[in-house]
């Protein structure tokens, strides 16, 4: 009677961590633009069968999640909300899945406090949410460790199921587990590449797990009985183990064979790093996931880590400590398997580590079991061997319990940890849209998220065409784009990759006026104005600034112009001597009040020659455009400009030729503004 009691009671909080694990996951599911990879994923399961392989073939993903969402789109259509909430599906399968693995190796309360952690976790809440192929990759994994623990029979049962052990073990090593194992790890390295970690690991603790079964094996007693007898077992194990081995690997040959040498092409993509720095942003990143600052991250990172040193505890239980084993080769393995690539091309990025979470939070939960048993299931001993640090243990175990909230909130509410904006982006191009005007588009990544939020006429240059791009062939084709457009939209991603000596940014800097730069997540959005067909007559000037800088002369736009039209200015400096600060120059329009209306702040030359690299001698041509955007009032208002201190914002002031003071700011001119 109290057996079926706690049964129910367990199933009862089963589902409601499974109902946890959806509502966090389908909360605000469309509320965040999709950023460039999604907007690739969409772009890409739209084509056809062929289009998609030969596009996988290109990419550092293999096909399976793309086909997967080729066809879930017709059945939902592909509205943020519809095309994440197939990741969605499989997180909260991940929450079941990790359930099931914790129950099978341990007993009922460390798979209940396994699922709450799995329904809680930052980071897997972030990529169930995300129509990428890491959530899935992760189930795959959790799957194919799952069949190989019960087609292995190492499994120990719990001790509330032990009357069904016997019928649980004769289905070991049944055709459909091991059917199971097979397509859950070809399904794994179909998703994901990193999933070559999966079989890795798989493989090393099959051969521990298969020597330890030697070594237990008792010889003969008697003559009658043949040594060859108690060998049965681990040969058939091994046997069975090699062809799934084959199996997989079959499957997956033509595959590797026919887009394998991507991989070895890939630049690095993080910054050198050693072991220990490694260990300690996984250990971050597993416990409060992407939206946590280090300092608030830190007590919370600490009492998972305690919590999982605790879930290593060795028993007299050989079953449980082959799962703790399994469990610790899949936590580790994977990301020593990341350290070891990463010394000759650094490849550090969290998310590869997702499908080593289940088995982190499995070990956590037992950590957490073992501190303060009895949560759930009740019938276990109390008895706790830490009774004199027992405060100490329960802020431990708070700690990790509440530790997910200050990351989820920061995850829904916070725009620091917001994707890439994109949708923010196109929206605010479309609703600013004059005929003429184009948008420019830095980095190919984007060309698929940029077209699905693009709403407007305007054309869209893909810049630069070849990579690495060539730079007198990139100069000429931003000469072209320039010579199509009055105004144009830049929106700049991942520079570092697509243009890393800045040859775009550069020659629009010589042949164009920025008037806007702003960023939106990690993506920044400029706007430019070209050089009008007629424009004011230059003014010789020679007015002194601080620091050997000398406002030799401007040129502004003397047109008259209209609400949403840019106002381009040149100014050029001569250099007495190099500075020694970092200066800004800042270009107002004020009203007949003083009041700024519009400007334009920024480093010289769009921001690509900071003052510290000038020199004496040297003669410089610097363009600023001011956008008149709407809510500008028609009439006739003053530019002012100046130059200050990019640290404290102090302003320079100003010496004309004659020695006389003209204070911190310089009016150059009067335009008109027509609506």
């Amino acid at each position: 009677m109290i057996q079926s009691i706690l049964k129910y009671k367990n199933k009862f909080w089963l589902l409601v961590s499974i109902a946890v694990a959806f509502g966090l996951r389908v909360y605000m599911l469309g509320a965040q633009s999709l950023w460039n990879d999604e907007g690739a994923s969409v772009a890409l399961a739209a084509l056809n069968a062929e289009a998609i392989i030969n596009g996988a073939a290109k990419d550092i993903h293999p096909p399976l999640y793309y086909f997967l969402l080729h066809f879930w789109m017709p059945l939902v259509g592909n509205t943020e909300y519809a095309i994440r909430f197939l990741s969605v599906i499989a997180g909260v399968l991940v929450v079941a899945v990790t359930f099931r693995l914790a129950r099978l190796f341990f007993d009922e309360e460390v798979a209940i406090i396994a699922a709450f952690f799995a329904a809680f976790s930052p980071f897997q809440v972030y990529y169930s949410q995300e129509t990428r192929m890491y959530i899935w990759v992760t189930l795959w994994s959790a799957v194919s460790v799952l069949a190989m623990a019960v087609v292995l029979g190492k499994a120990k049962a719990c001790p509330e199921r032990s009357r069904r052990s016997k019928s649980e073990k004769a289905k070991v090593g049944t055709v459909v587990v091991w059917l199971t194992y097979v397509a859950a790890t070809i399904a794994a390295l179909y998703t994901h590449y990193f999933a070559i970690t999966l079989v890795l690991f798989e493989n090393l603790t099959f051969i521990l797990w298969w020597l330890i079964s030697i070594r237990s094996i008792q010889l003969p007693t008697s003559n009658f009985q043949s040594p060859i007898s108690n060998l049965q077992s681990p040969i058939s194990d091994l046997t069975h183990w090699l062809i799934g081995q084959l199996v997989v690997g079959l499957a997956f040959l033509p595959w590797y064979l026919f887009a394998g040498n991507q991989l070895f092409s890939w630049p690095s993509i993080s910054e050198p790093f050693d072991l220990l720095t490694l260990l300690w942003r996984v250990l971050n990143v597993f416990s409060v996931g992407l939206s946590l600052d280090a300092g608030s991250a830190l007590p919370i990172a600490l009492a998972f880590g305690i919590l999982f040193l605790f879930g290593l505890r060795w028993t007299r239980e050989p079953h449980e400590n082959r799962g703790t084993v399994l469990l610790v080769s899949w936590a580790l393995i994977p990301v020593l398997f990341m350290y070891v690539v990463s010394l000759a091309r650094p490849a550090y990025n969290p998310k590869f580590l997702l499908l080593v979470t289940p088995a982190f939070l499995i070990l956590v939960a037992r950590g957490l079991s073992r501190i303060h048993p009895g949560i759930f299931l009740h019938q276990r001993h109390p008895a706790v061997a830490f009774s004199s640090l027992r405060y100490f243990f329960l802020a431990v175990a708070a700690l990790a319990a509440i530790g997910f909230i200050p990351s989820l909130r920061n995850y829904y509410g916070d725009p620091r940890y917001a994707r890439d904006d994109y949708r923010a982006i196109l929206k605010r191009i479309d609703s600013a849209t004059r005929p003429g005007d184009g948008i420019l588009v830095n980095a190919p990544g984007q060309i698929e998220v940029v077209r699905y939020y693009h709403r407007g006429a305007q054309p869209l240059f893909l810049l630069p065409r070849m990579r690495p791009p060539e730079t007198a062939a990139t100069r000429a084709d931003v000469d072209d784009m320039l010579a199509k457009t009055p105004r144009l939209f830049a929106i700049y991603y991942a520079t570092e990759q697509s243009d890393p000596q800045r040859i775009i940014e550069t020659r629009l800097a010589e042949k164009a006026f920025k008037a806007r730069d702003e960023w939106h997540g990690n993506v920044r959005l400029a706007v430019y104005g070209v050089t009008p067909a007629r424009r004011g007559e230059g003014v010789m000037l020679d007015a002194q600034l601080g620091d050997g800088i000398i406002l030799a002369g401007f040129q502004l736009d003397q047109r008259e112009i209209y609400v949403g039209d840019v106002l381009t200015l040149t100014l050029y400096w001569r250099l007495v001597q190099t500075p020694e600060e970092r200066y800004k120059v800042f270009v107002h329009l004020l009203d007949a009040n003083d009041i700024v209306v519009a400007q334009r702040d920024g480093e010289p030359v769009g921001d690509t020659r900071i003052t510290t690299t000038w020199r004496a001698g040297e003669r410089i041509a610097d363009n600023y455009g001011i956008l008149v955007e709407a809510g500008v009032l028609p009439g006739f208002y003053r530019v002012e400009i100046g130059m200050y201190r990019a640290d404290n914002g102090a302003r320079l002031p100003m010496v004309a030729p004659d020695g006389q003071s003209v204070g911190d700011h310089l009016v150059i001119g009067t335009v008109q503004v027509l609506k």
